[in-house]
């Protein structure tokens, strides 16, 4: 098993990731450019304790940003606040 930690290598935080989490229960991050889908989504669940509904990743000049959407019953704010990213 790869190491969570060399998956999610910082939060994304920016004016519409935090509405994001906000309104659609997404949080993001910058993640390992060789990172997978599914990576990214067992990162998620071991780091955070929570259930992925699905992830989705773009390639900026930044690094490759994953979007994770979190199931039904899990809160963005409450994985927030363990992360430390309020």
């Amino acid at each position: 098993m790869v190491n969570p930690y060399d998956i999610i290598m910082m939060p994304w935080i920016t004016e519409k990731s935090m509405q994001a989490r906000d309104d659609h229960n997404r949080m993001e991050f910058v993640v390992r450019r060789t990172a997978t889908k599914s990576d990214i989504a067992t990162a998620v669940e071991t780091l955070f304790d929570t259930e992925v509904a699905k992830v989705n990743v773009r390639n900026t000049k930044h690094g490759k940003i994953a979007s994770v959407r979190l199931a039904e019953g899990y809160h963005a704010d409450e994985a927030a606040m363990r992360l430390g990213a309020f």
